[in-house]
């Protein structure tokens, strides 16, 4: 089977993707408009793709067509913005802040999620969440079809003590729990499932 993603709709299209692309880290991430009101909204289409710099990259649609979500409006005006992991322990109420609530109305006092204070920019961090990036905008490139690039320079990084070992500078992975997103629009994945593979001498790491 073979498909021309160009000869087939749109509704397809994402379908074929989201099934095959997976599982997808979540970036629940924390904006605030320039009236200092906290929009938090969940984003799969989400990824590092550097550490030096630090870069992240988002992928956001639009609510509808010219009518950009609330996340992009409020990263234009600030040039800011925080990615809060999400682990099971959050899951469903990072799934909560999904809700379509009108502009202006907090997700965080809607999902049951606190905020917290960040360090080098305005929007909080999600105090629940075990790891918050601070990050400013580096770019955001608008790719046509009311979808745009989002990408971001994490500044500041926050980590529960108890998922870090400071004497060896290790992040304790295992012990995270964090979620991915899988197919649909209700399926996750636990990460507690981890298996090693050994790589040949010499070769680079896997990013």
């Amino acid at each position: 089977m073979h498909i021309d993603l160009n000869a087939v709709d749109k509704k397809e299209r994402y379908k074929l993707l989201m099934s095959s692309i997976l599982p997808r880290p979540i970036a629940l991430v924390t904006t605030q408009d320039d009236e200092g009101r906290v929009n938090a909204a969940p984003f799969s289409f989400f990824n590092i793709m550097a550490s030096t710099p630090a870069i992240v990259v988002l992928g956001i649609d639009s609510k509808s067509p010219g009518v950009p979500k609330d996340t992009v409006r409020n990263m234009q005006l600030t040039k800011e913005f925080v990615v809060n992991m999400v682990s099971e322990e959050i899951v469903e109420k990072m799934s909560l802040c999904a809700s379509p609530l009108p502009a202006g109305e907090d997700e965080l006092q809607f999902s049951g999620l606190t905020a917290a204070p960040s360090i080098q920019v305005k929007p909080p961090r999600i105090a629940e969440s075990p790891i918050n990036m601070e990050c400013r905008i580096v770019e955001i490139m608008n790719i046509g079809h009311d979808r745009n690039i989002v990408i971001g320079n994490v500044i500041h990084y926050h980590i529960d003590d108890q998922f870090y070992d400071a004497e060896n500078g290790y992040v304790l992975v295992e012990k995270l729990g964090l979620v991915a997103r899988m197919h649909g629009k209700s399926f996750y994945l636990r990460s507690s499932d981890i298996f090693e593979v050994d790589r040949p001498l010499g070769s680079s790491s896997l990013r």
